[in-house]
Parts: C-alpha cells; sequence; structure tokens
C-alpha cells in the first residue's frame, strides 16, 4: 500500500468515525457526511452509495452492542411496520436512484429537515414521554410516512435515520432515546443491509474502503451509544436537533452544488 492509499484509508477512517459517532447520538445523519465525502475522494455516485450502505450497517451493530436490552423493549407494531413496509421502500427507493439520481428530492428534504430540527430544538419536552395510547389514524400517517422514509433511504441515502426517528416520535409516539433505539435497529442496520445488497446486486462496491469503514462506523456507534445512554433526554433532544439543522444545510448545499 503506497503513502497516498494510506492517507486515504486515514482520512476515511476518521470522517466514518466522527460520522457514526454523531448518528449514534442522534439518531441519524451519518449518511449526510459519510456519503458526499466518498463522492469528493473520487467513487461514482452509485459504488458510493453502496459503500457507505455497507459501512453503516455497523452502525447500527455497534449501537446495538452497547445497549442493553432491559432497558429498550422493541414496539411490535412499528417493528412489524419498519419490516414488512420499510424494507421494500428501500428496494424500489434503491432502484430508481441509480437510474435517476435527482437533486430536487435532495433540495426538498433538506429544507424539510431544517424545518423539523428547529422544530424540535423550539419545542420543550419533544421525546420525554411516549404515548400510552396509538389512534388508528396516527398509525396509518406513521405507515405512509415510513414508507416513504424507506424510499429515501434507499435513494438519497441521507436524512433516513433523522427522518425515521422524527416519526417515530412525533407520529408513533415513541419517547425520544426508544425512537433513536428503533432507527439503530431497523434503518441502521436491516434497512442499510437491504439497500447494500440492492446496490451490490446492481453496481460495484469498493471494497478496499469497507474494512477500515466498517471498524470506524462499529467503534463510532458503540462510544457515541455510550453517551445516549448517559445523557438526559433534554440534551439528546438538542444534539439531535443540531444535526438535523446542519444535516438540511449540507444536503441543501449538495444539491445546489450538483
Amino acid at each position: 500500500m503506497d503513502g497516498s492509499a494510506i492517507i486515504d484509508q486515514i482520512l476515511v477512517f476518521a470522517f466514518t468515525f466522527t460520522a457514526n459517532l454523531f448518528a449514534s447520538v442522534s439518531g441519524g445523519g451519518a449518511g449526510f457526511v459519510q456519503f458526499p465525502l466518498l463522492i469528493l475522494m473520487g467513487l461514482p455516485f452509485a459504488t458510493a452509495l453502496g459503500t457507505h450502505k455497507v459501512a453503516v450497517v455497523f452502525l447500527g451493530v455497534g449501537a446495538l452492542a452497547k445497549k442493553k436490552s432491559s432497558q429498550y423493549s422493541i414496539d411490535k407494531a412499528v417493528a412489524m411496520v419498519m419490516l414488512f413496509l420499510g424494507c421494500p421502500a428501500v428496494v424500489s427507493g434503491t432502484l430508481i436512484v441509480i437510474n435517476v439520481p435527482t437533486k430536487s428530492a435532495e433540495l426538498t428534504v433538506g429544507i424539510v429537515t431544517i424545518v423539523m430540527g428547529l422544530y424540535t430544538m423550539f419545542k420543550r419536552g419533544f421525546g420525554s414521554k411516549g404515548l400510552e395510547h396509538r389512534s388508528k389514524t396516527r398509525f396509518i400517517i406513521g405507515c405512509i410516512l415510513i414508507v416513504l422514509v424507506g424510499m429515501f433511504s434507499g435513494s438519497l441515502s441521507s436524512g433516513a435515520g433523522l427522518f425515521a426517528t422524527l416519526t417515530l416520535a412525533m407520529v408513533f409516539g415513541l419517547e425520544l432515546k426508544r425512537a433513536i433505539f428503533h432507527t439503530m435497529v431497523f434503518v441502521a442496520t436491516i434497512w442499510n443491509a437491504v439497500g447494500a445488497v440492492t446496490v451490490g446486486a446492481v453496481t460495484s462496491i469498493y471494497w478496499s474502503w469497507v474494512p477500515v469503514m466498517i471498524v470506524a462506523s462499529f467503534t463510532g456507534a458503540f462510544v457515541g451509544t455510550s453517551l445516549l445512554l448517559k445523557l438526559p433526554v433534554e440534551k439528546v433532544r438538542l444534539i439531535f436537533s443540531g444535526v438535523a439543522i446542519l444535516s438540511g444545510c449540507l444536503l441543501i448545499y449538495t444539491a445546489v452544488q450538483g
């Protein structure tokens, strides 16, 4: 391995570790940093998408390795929605974007992400308590949103975790830390694994960077989840809001520059 290749590996490790550290605390946002930087380092769009998805699976694995099963329980209804509606949406979104990358969607999602970030920042008590009863209307709206978020996960690669966490907290009524836990299980781990397999079947993955990205994703998520478990919900809310606003700005910038 020559000097330039070693420097590339170090850079890849650094930004992957940092992205996954913050993502594991806020419930998403790794793709806003990791995915664009892979493109800036020379990977084609589809190859960067597949490489990112393979590595970010270990964001979920690293986060789950730290969490204790007694502290968080899986909502069975949410799990069914995430698996049986979300996974097919991820596949369809991935197949669509490989053929038709869309900047208008990135711009729209960026604006909505900023708005949601501002809302959660100024909404005191957001995510501090879960709903005791979930109405049928709320459940149906949540299902529709999960399908949309799944397509975003497959196509845009950026924002799915944040939107999933928002949907789970605001619509399905999960407490914020529990919503982040569900995001790590289903979006970071399962959805990205599905997306990685889909992308890998129709395009190439840059395997040379995958090992170092896996190590960085796992360790970043492990450290970030350690912080999440210790932080009060109010601070987690502020971190989530900050990551959402910054991510939205980055996504708009990427769309405009593209």
